[in-house]
């Protein structure tokens, strides 16, 4: 029943494209989230989706990311499971993400 966050690192080298959403057997819910500071304090703010312009780098650690909001299982160091990344003009694309420790 916890959260969690999908942290990773990708790079566009081909035409721009608009991340929609994600998704994950893992969770009841999963969201695109930006990690913003709010005077002293660090919020994640739901995006509805994500730009990813040509030859930008997108979901670099302490920014994007993707959260798993009620988890369905705990998650170990080790596991792995798929999120699924839904491009407005490339379509699906699965990733095979490792849950490590923070």
């Amino acid at each position: 029943g916890g959260n969690g966050g999908v942290f990773f690192v990708t790079d566009n080298p081909g035409a721009a494209d608009l991340l929609l959403s994600a998704s994950s057997d893992v969770a009841d819910a999963v969201e695109l989230h930006k990690t913003v500071m709010q005077g002293d304090t660090m919020q994640m703010v739901q995006q509805m989706n994500v730009p990813v312009p040509t030859g930008e780098t997108v979901f670099k650690p302490g920014d994007l990311h993707v959260m798993l909001i009620g988890l369905k299982n705990d998650l170990k160091a080790g596991d792995t499971f798929s999120v699924t990344l839904t491009f407005q003009a490339a379509g699906e694309r699965t990733l095979t993400v490792m849950v490590k420790d923070q």
